[in-house]
């Protein structure tokens, strides 16, 4: 156990310390290959009022936090609620659209 916990210890740089940390580079940018398909933007699908500032919300903060940035791109895919089992709620982008042609 001693040996384990030292080797958490000496690695504990590489683990989550919270929500917003999961790990980022500058280093990479990724490019998504879709061939010669055209652009797909979706509409956003509809949320109950009360959502709508739950998204705002949540979407300023991982601006914040620098997991997304602001983009301009033609692609567009639509964002989904899903409630977790503790009744909060994930934040999740519906990509099938985008999956299907790439």
């Amino acid at each position: 156990m001693v040996k384990a916990k030292k080797l958490l210890l000496k690695y504990a740089n590489v683990f989550s310390s919270n929500e917003a940390d999961i790990g980022k580079t500058g280093l990479v940018q990724h490019k998504i290959n879709t061939g010669q398909e055209l652009p797909i933007r979706q509409r956003p699908r509809r949320l109950p009022v009360a959502r709508e500032k739950e998204v705002e919300t949540m979407i300023e903060e991982i601006v914040k936090e620098g997991v997304i940035e602001p983009s301009s791109s033609p692609w567009c895919s639509p964002v989904v609620l899903v409630k977790k089992k503790d009744g909060s709620m994930r934040f999740c982008v519906d990509y099938r659209r985008l999956n299907d042609v790439t």
